[in-house]
């Protein structure tokens, strides 16, 4: 995941625990960088660690106006977001990378 990738998703949760009325525990996020997940075999990228991956979906259709590049004039390959990440379990925590 990118830097940029992992800003979006986190500041869509963060937009969500301030201008929504949601459970704060649900959409608690943080980024995490230099994280070497199952299969990268000592490779870093950044990760964002999550509880409820549900949450996550929630915000993104929330504020979809954050998948706008508006230096490019046209959308963030959203499905890039959705689609080429990997998940990891953390015991209560999901960590997207």
């Amino acid at each position: 995941m990118t830097k940029q990738e992992a800003d979006i998703l986190h500041e869509a949760m963060e937009k969500m625990l301030e201008e929504c009325d949601v459970n704060e525990n649900d959409f608690k996020s943080e980024i995490v960088e230099g994280y070497s997940g199952r299969g990268m075999y000592g490779k870093e990228t950044y990760a964002l660690i999550i509880n409820s991956f549900t949450s996550l979906l929630r915000a993104l259709m929330t504020f979809p106006e954050l998948l706008y590049d508006e230096d490019e004039g046209n959308s963030i390959a959203t499905n890039q977001i959705i689609s080429n990440f990997q998940t990891d379990k953390l015991g209560t925590s999901i960590v997207i990378y």
